[in-house]
């Protein structure tokens, strides 16, 4: 009798993930795309796919709502770690080939829009990030712009990486070729154009510069 309320619990949380998969819609184009979310929460999740080979791992105990899966070509992963987040919106989109994603453990993304574009790009977020909303994070800017005279490419796609424990606040655009070390916060309103390796700074401003060093953060209101 002892163990009946925790084997309750038990039960409840297994009808709640299995409802969770009603909440899933799948438009799948091409040949071996494999889609994984055993175990994680997806309310309203759209996975959008035309192209082959492409991968998409969503751990157990991931909690994912009104997300978009957007993939078009082949040879595109996606990883979200266990116990990330994306509460209000998300958009993830990957084009052309061989494109990587990843979210650490813990990472919540309250709204953003994730772009991968060109060949063997990739975005690398790392564990116990803490995303607001309205954030743009990118690899390249959609379309190529040339030197008029040398006809030379002018704006390559480059990676993004965040480091573990970054707090990006609201409206604030990362843009391509960015790398930013652990426990670094972005300011509101902010477009980082140039990589960070400095950790515990203050990014601010557009373009993002350092506004404050030696700093920490915490998830909680009040200390």
């Amino acid at each position: 009798m002892k163990n009946e309320p925790s084997d309750l619990r038990q039960a409840l949380r297994r009808l709640v993930y299995r409802l969770a998969f009603w909440w899933v819609r799948k438009r799948i184009r091409g040949r071996g795309n494999t889609i994984r979310h055993a175990g994680a929460f997806l309310k309203n999740v759209t996975f959008d796919i035309d192209g082959n080979d492409n991968q998409v791992h969503i751990a157990p105990g991931a909690v994912l709502r009104n997300v978009t899966f957007y993939l078009r070509g082949d040879r595109h992963r996606l990883s979200l770690a266990a116990g990330c987040g994306i509460h209000r919106r998300g958009l993830i989109w990957l084009e052309d080939c061989d494109g990587r994603l990843e979210i650490g453990a813990g990472t919540t993304i309250e709204e953003a829009h994730l772009a991968v574009t060109e060949p063997g790009r990739s975005i690398t977020i790392g564990s116990d990030c803490m995303l607001a909303y309205d954030i743009d994070i990118r690899t390249g800017d959609s379309h190529p712009l040339f030197d008029a005279a040398s006809g030379e490419r002018l704006n390559p796609a480059q990676d993004v990486v965040i480091g573990d424990r970054v707090w990006i606040a609201a409206h604030t655009s990362i843009l391509k070729g960015v790398r930013l070390a652990h426990d670094s916060v972005v300011a509101t309103g902010a477009v980082v154009v140039k990589p960070s390796d400095q950790p515990g700074v203050v990014l601010g401003g557009n373009p993002a510069k350092v506004v404050r060093e030696g700093v920490t953060w915490s998830r909680s209101r009040r200390q």
